[in-house]
């Protein structure tokens, strides 16, 4: 069984994540550890004890950031607004998707037996449940099924990864999407 973590090295761990968030964002994966180390203000050996290779830390800011979306998708249940709190949720989830190129498929598609992507499979839960919500309470057509607004918001994932695309692309892609699942389009209710 593994022993939790001292709070000291609860926040190393986290420092490090954020870091690494941060040099990947602007970087990609193949950012310097040892840059990563020192924004998070520690040395690369607290690093290497957290995360024993570039694969592990990478993953784990991946699970990180799914494991964020979740929690977001479980509070956004108690948002008086189904519609507001699917939207809210839906650009995050992209926004998280659009962190890593690749990461859109996995998104469609979670490996089943993959202990690495429970994170992601739970995110996608989340989402399911914000979708099921805004469409039982009639914020979205009947006809919206949580797979296809899932893979259509990974699509609009996928298209934020090709080259000279802008990120208002994707806003608006994300925009058009939700706008087309109102029960009432925008404009055209009383």
């Amino acid at each position: 069984m593994t022993r939790p973590l001292r709070a000291d090295a609860q926040r190393n761990r986290r420092r490090v994540l954020d870091a690494a968030r941060a040099a990947f964002g602007r970087h990609g994966v193949t950012a310097s550890l040892d840059d990563i180390a020192r924004a998070a203000g520690v040395g690369p050996g607290t690093l290497y004890r957290h995360f024993p290779t570039r694969d592990r830390l990478v993953r784990a800011v991946i699970d990180d950031g799914l494991i964020g979306i979740r929690d977001m998708g479980v509070a956004l249940l108690a948002e008086p607004d189904p519609a507001h709190a699917l939207e809210a949720w839906l650009n995050a989830y992209v926004e998280q998707g659009s962190m890593f190129k690749g990461l859109a498929e996995t998104l469609v598609n979670p490996v089943a037996e993959s202990d690495d992507l429970d994170s992601c499979r739970q995110a996608r839960e989340a989402g399911t449940a914000l979708i099921a919500r805004a469409v039982r309470e009639g914020a979205f057509r009947p006809d919206v099924r949580a797979e296809d607004v899932l893979d259509m918001v990974a699509a609009v994932t996928w298209v934020g990864e090709q080259p000279n695309r802008q990120a208002a692309q994707r806003e608006r892609l994300l925009n058009l999407l939700v706008a087309g699942m109102r029960a009432t389009p925008v404009g055209l209710g009383s």
